[in-house]
């Protein structure tokens, strides 16, 4: 049976996932936590690991993935008594980091990509071939998130909504500067977005969602697409206001936010972001089991869960195995291809 892209974004991030996760009463007492750190020790092979595991993260420090990742490091090494380097392997909007993961990282378990749905745009448009999807191994999920659509609190675009700015891009073409990610989601959600509402924007890149905001603070533009994380400082300090998030339901961290489909009247302007572990293709099956094992016990940490959703993100442990995280993955991406699809970048 297939499903569209909303479909599964309303899996991934739908209504029922933002209420309390289920799996905190299995941490409720320090015997099960000393459990789960037994069982890992007990798994663990015996030649691994014996150095640091680096954690790769392709964008840059500061943003959405960057923190996520080290929120996950800290929990991982809080499980397994292992160090851990998250590094960030950055350029190309992704694309430097996803080829040394797919291409030049070892497949010794020494390295684990944290990477996101972006990966998708990378390995099916940008590639050039070099490398594709199945040149990772997924081994455990970590959480969804939608985007959000902010602008200053005192800048040019001041108390206005989206709907207000939608109307100026579209009477005065290119004068409304949006930062945009190219080749990924910010990309094809802005792409959409001015299909539906007839509206012009002058696209600004940046690498990640963070240098966006910073450059929207600084004046050199007047709205920024981020994760709730890349800009949750600034809200609290009422430096910035949402005024739409990307997902197909409101978000409870920033509620009084419309989605882009109640502003637009469009059902498939919906996009979101999954994001998972995952290891290099070939990556030695006790290795992997043992690492996949490690990163679903920390994720099933309910103290974890709370820093996710600190970040805006929504952690799901009923995707709790390598196996279902590959299933989700590969159905996500199967949705994304098909968007490439019809819209021309890809040919059947």
């Amino acid at each position: 049976m297939k499903h569209t892209r909303r479909q599964i974004l309303n899996r991934i991030t739908g209504t029922a996932l933002y209420s309390a996760v289920g799996g905190g009463a299995l941490w409720s007492t320090p015997s099960v936590a000393q459990d789960a750190k037994a069982k890992l020790a007990a798994m663990k092979p015996k030649d691994f690991p014996t150095q640091q595991i680096e954690m790769t993260v392709v964008y840059p420090a500061g943003g959405g993935m960057d923190l996520n990742a080290r929120l996950l490091a800290k929990y991982f090494e809080k499980h397994t008594d292992q160090r851990v380097l998250v590094n960030n392997r950055t350029g190309g909007a992704g694309l430097i980091g996803h080829t040394y993961l797919a291409t030049q990282a070892k497949n010794d378990g020494y390295t684990v990509g944290i990477v996101a749905s972006l990966l998708f745009g990378d390995a099916m448009l940008r590639s050039g071939g070099r490398w594709a999807m199945d040149s990772f191994e997924p081994i455990a999920y970590l959480n969804g998130d939608s985007m959000l659509l902010v602008t200053t609190t005192d800048g040019p675009m001041k108390g206005m909504s989206l709907k207000d700015i939608l109307e100026m891009a579209r009477t005065k073409p290119n004068t409304v500067r949006m930062t945009v990610v190219p080749g990924g989601i910010y990309e094809y959600m802005l792409e959409q977005l001015e299909q539906v509402s007839g509206a012009r924007f002058l696209k600004v890149p940046f690498q990640g969602g963070a240098p966006g905001v910073t450059a929207m603070l600084g004046g050199n533009v007047d709205v920024a697409i981020a994760f709730f994380a890349e800009v949750r400082g600034q809200l609290e300090a009422k430096a910035v206001v949402p005024i739409a998030v990307t997902g197909s339901t409101r978000s409870p961290f920033v509620p009084d936010a419309p989605t882009l489909t109640e502003v637009t009247g469009n059902k498939d302007l919906a996009w979101t972001i999954a994001r998972w572990a995952a290891v290099p293709k070939g990556t030695p099956a006790d290795r992997k089991a043992w690492l996949a094992s490690a990163v679903a016990t920390a994720t099933a940490d309910p103290e974890l869960q709370a820093e996710f959703r600190k970040l805006g993100a929504v952690p799901d442990t009923s995707i709790a195995t390598a196996e279902q995280t590959t299933a989700v993955v590969n159905r996500l991406a199967e949705a994304e291809r098909q968007f490439y699809l019809k819209t021309g970048r890809l040919k059947p």
